[in-house]
């Protein structure tokens, strides 16, 4: 079904944390995400490109080399109070942030150099949300989803506050995304004010040029409860979590939807067939899509934005595999552009694993991963 929309919706603001996200990955210790035993790994061809994995719960940035196997790289120390889920990088510098509860702050981190600044807000309860690096202003934007602010933070001038771009850019920012030299800010447009996260209205895309002007207020199909956002060949892909039922059980009505950056037409839904739990652009060209329906299984499902048609749907997902044959739950999945799968494991209490498939998802290596992985980037190729 194809939409367009820029009917603007206004509603009160608000503050606190993405309670349904929270929900997501508390069940997460329940998952069986990797089979038992490494296999080895030795020093192969030179890699092609690398890999970074946000390892939320471990508080740790890695990098992992990847060739015809994987090889594990340096680690990046994010700090005891480290609380984020998402991040973005571009060339040797990488950019996460950490919500209210560990500080609110934006942390750049060097990747050549290990180190780590952490730049904070002016202002207090900004709990900053997934953030974005824009190269043609050498600055990092990120949402505020307790002050409903955007800010741009400077990567030369760490000493100095975020600036505010734009006020009053949603109910409850999940990201900030670039693309075709706008800004788009995912509003999952839930009730934080209230502490009861409930939805105010479906969810929309707030659009700003590059000074803080607003373009327009995209409204999302009906029931989205958007997470997450990736930019795919142009487009704009966006994640619906879906919904729970009292008893905390996925309702299975998770979706994507696709926004064209210029002429902001809104594509959607196409159903997931279960919960969201995270999204991926991988470098060859699909999105990836992680879903569940117990809280216990992952299915990866590969879509193409361009078409808008899935290539392994919520009846066909990817078979992604260990050493064994057995499945592999990835929470997180994305793709070097030879098509080659990159699948991380999401575990609590111990290291999960990092999987390097083939792109139908059979097995081609493993390595340790780190705890509780909730973002995969890839750098651009190597040697």
């Amino acid at each position: 079904m194809r939409r367009r929309s820029r009917h603007t919706i206004r509603w009160g603001g608000g503050r606190a944390r993405g309670a349904r996200l929270a929900t997501l990955a508390a069940a997460a210790g329940t998952l069986a995400g990797c089979s038992s035993g490494d296999v080895p790994t030795g020093p192969g061809d030179p890699p092609i490109a690398s890999v970074l994995a946000l390892h939320s719960v471990g508080q740790t940035l890695q990098r992992y080399d990847v060739g015809e196997r994987l090889a594990v790289g340096g680690t990046v120390d994010l700090g005891p109070l480290f609380d984020g889920n998402g991040m973005d990088a571009l060339g040797s510098i990488a950019v996460t942030t950490e919500s209210d509860f560990g500080g609110d702050r934006v942390w750049i981190v060097d990747l050549e150099a290990g180190t780590t600044t952490g730049v904070g807000f002016a202002e207090q309860g900004v709990n900053p949300s997934r953030p974005v690096l824009v190269p043609s202003r050498s600055s990092a934007f990120v949402a505020g989803r307790g002050s409903n602010a955007i800010y741009e933070i400077p990567l030369g001038v760490p000493d100095s506050p975020p600036d505010v771009l734009a006020r009053d850019a949603g109910e409850f920012v999940e990201k900030v995304l670039a693309a075709d030299g706008r800004l788009f800010a995912i509003d999952s447009n839930i009730d934080d004010a209230g502490g009861t996260y409930e939805p105010l209205g479906p969810s929309r895309v707030v659009v700003f040029e590059l000074d803080g002007r607003e373009v327009a207020d995209l409204e999302l199909p009906a029931g989205f409860q958007a997470i997450d956002a990736v930019r795919s060949g142009g487009l704009v892909v966006v994640l619906n979590a879906g919904t729970l039922t009292p008893a905390f059980a996925p309702e299975g009505n998770g979706s994507l939807a696709v926004i064209d950056p210029t002429t902001l037409e809104v594509s959607g839904p196409f159903l997931l067939g279960g919960n969201g739990v995270s999204l991926e652009d991988g470098a060859d060209g699909y999105v990836y899509a992680s879903v569940t329906s117990d809280f216990v299984n992952l299915r990866t499902l590969r879509f193409d934005p361009a078409s808008e048609a899935f290539l392994n749907g919520p009846s066909d997902p990817v078979a992604t595999r260990d050493a064994s044959g057995s499945p592999v739950a990835c929470w997180v999945t994305t793709a070097l552009a030879d098509g080659r799968l990159l699948c991380a494991t999401f575990r609590f209490e111990e290291s999960g694993a990092i999987f390097l498939l083939q792109a139908d998802g059979a097995f081609i290596d493993r390595v340790q991963g780190g705890f509780g992985t909730t973002d995969l980037e890839i750098e651009a190729p190597r040697g």
